[in-house]
């Protein structure tokens, strides 16, 4: 026993000595700033690379919204933004679709429409800042999820401390792309992944609950993943029962709260806007989603296996077997299961853009599992030294 608490010690005190990358990181110095250069160029050009998203108007109106009500006034702006701003690539067309027609022609449909990206309350704030500091909403908003992705990239390295296979998850096309999003995932995914993976490294609780708190803020509907974690960390003892409940408290009220700022409409007028029928003025005349049209939406879920979904449900269900009891992954991969299916009987859209810090796990397993062999015998030969 004596002889373990010195072997520990001698490891801290060899740690303290190590090179802050080594710490961190686990590689080198040049290792590091040739993985970080990577990570800048990546963002950069997803930054330069845009998706050709009709969403960016409604974003552009969104944060015009935080300053003006006027709807002649916000579409103004949102069209000019959205003009000024055009996609590398050829837009996909939808002007022969009434809807997008409509919205894109009439100020006053268009200003209804800007509660379903007003809800996303935390990425229109920052983008609001960013215009306020003079740079054009869209280019503030593209900045954000650039920047996400290089938050995120650093972020896988110093999870897994493999700076060969880190790039090569960087670059799987859902990650990739979400450095290419103007919307909110991009945000949202970065503090998602970071708030486990602040659970998961360095066991910093209320920091990791901190980050979940502000990705509710950032998306709202991530209350439904807040939960199911801090059910978790109660039955890992990570929080105690009364401390847990007052978090999902206030997980709650700040649902509530951000719903209540963004007008949002309520969950049969949403769902009935997305998946049946898209309403130009769901706010003068909403109409209710039946339960016939809720089933029709759920069979929209048949696209799954033609998604990057079934690849990483594929690579989590093999990392899982190799995965020790102890790790963290071993119960985080099997609740992320749990909360997507939940999620899709909730609201039946399957987009890879709001599952990317799924997949993102699973990829940290993965190269973990791939390392545990290597792990295994050093500390094999570790304890036939002692």
């Amino acid at each position: 026993m004596q002889a373990q608490t010195h072997a520990r010690s001698g490891l801290t005190a060899l740690n303290d000595t190590l090179p802050l990358t080594r710490r961190w990181f686990g590689c080198s110095t040049l290792a590091f700033f040739l993985y970080t250069v990577f990570c800048v160029a990546l963002a950069t050009a997803a930054y330069l690379r845009p998706l050709p998203t009709f969403d960016r108007l409604f974003y552009a109106g969104a944060v015009a919204s935080l300053r003006y009500s006027d709807p002649a006034t916000l579409f103004s702006i949102a069209r000019a933004e959205f003009d000024a701003q055009p996609s590398p690539f050829h837009f996909e067309s939808v002007a022969g679709e009434p809807y997008f027609t409509d919205v894109y022609k009439n100020p006053d449909h268009f200003a209804q429409q800007l509660q379903l990206s007003r809800v996303k309350l935390g990425y229109v704030a920052s983008g609001y800042v960013l215009w306020r500091a003079g740079l054009p909403i869209l280019v503030g908003l593209r900045l954000i999820s650039a920047f996400s992705l290089f938050a995120v990239g650093l972020a896988v390295l110093a999870w897994t401390h493999d700076a060969v296979l880190s790039p090569l998850l960087l670059l799987t096309p859902p990650v990739l792309n979400m450095g290419r999003m103007v919307t909110a995932d991009p945000l949202s995914t970065a503090m998602i992944f970071l708030a486990l993976f602040s659970l998961a490294s360095t066991g910093r609780v209320r920091l990791s609950l901190c980050l979940l708190a502000v990705s509710m803020v950032v998306r709202a509907d991530n209350v439904v993943l807040v939960l199911f974690l801090l059910a978790w960390m109660i039955w890992r003892k990570h929080l105690r029962l009364s401390a847990g409940f007052l978090c999902a408290a206030l997980a709650v009220a700040t649902y509530a709260v951000v719903d209540r700022i963004a007008g949002i409409y309520g969950w049969r007028v949403l769902m009935q806007h997305s998946f049946v029928k898209p309403e130009v003025d769901p706010i003068s005349h909403p109409v209710l989603i039946t339960f016939a049209g809720y089933l029709h939406a759920l069979a929209g879920l048949r696209a799954i296996p033609y998604t990057f979904m079934t690849v990483w449900i594929l690579v989590t269900a093999a990392v899982w077997k190799r995965l020790r009891r102890s790790s963290i992954s071993y119960d985080l991969l099997p609740l992320t299961g749990v909360y997507i299916v939940v999620r899709l009987l909730i609201f039946p859209n399957f987009d890879d853009r709001v599952f990317v810090w799924a997949y993102l796990l699973a990829g940290v397993a993965l190269i973990q599992s791939a390392q545990s062999p290597i792990l295994r015998t050093q500390e094999k030969a570790h304890s036939n030294d002692s």
